[in-house]
């Protein structure tokens, strides 16, 4: 059951991110398929699928937030994620600080797959 919740939360996680990236470039190049009602909608199924996955993985292995401090820390990423995601598609106007939104969400994604890997809020001092 584990490998099922961590192979989904993985390939959940993957097609999210490159919708954000697809998304992104097409309200910067004003795609009009983004006015679609699956495109408004299939963010937010695969998004809902990826925190359910996230909560059968935290039940599974038995690890809570404010308990497990690297789990905190992948929640406060996942909110800096979902603010400069939102910042990307919805923000500004101009390329520039669309991709530069977008930069900064990959940065979060990042810093929330090495916190995942190496099980410490700040991966980068052990």
């Amino acid at each position: 059951m584990y490998l099922i919740f961590k192979h989904s939360h993985l390939s959940l996680m993957l097609i999210s991110v490159s919708l954000l990236i697809i998304r992104t470039i097409a309200v910067t190049v004003d795609a009009q398929w983004l006015q679609k009602k699956w495109a408004k909608i299939l963010p937010h199924a695969i998004d809902t699928l990826l925190i359910l996955s996230a909560i059968g993985l935290m039940l599974l292995i038995g690890q809570y937030p404010i308990t497990d401090h690297w789990l905190s820390a992948k929640i406060i990423g996942l909110f800096g994620y979902i603010m400069f995601g939102t910042l990307a598609i919805k923000g500004q106007k101009s390329v520039a600080s669309r991709i530069g939104m977008l930069l900064i969400a990959l940065c979060f994604i990042g810093y929330m797959a090495s916190v995942a890997i190496s099980k410490n809020p700040m991966p980068w001092i052990s």
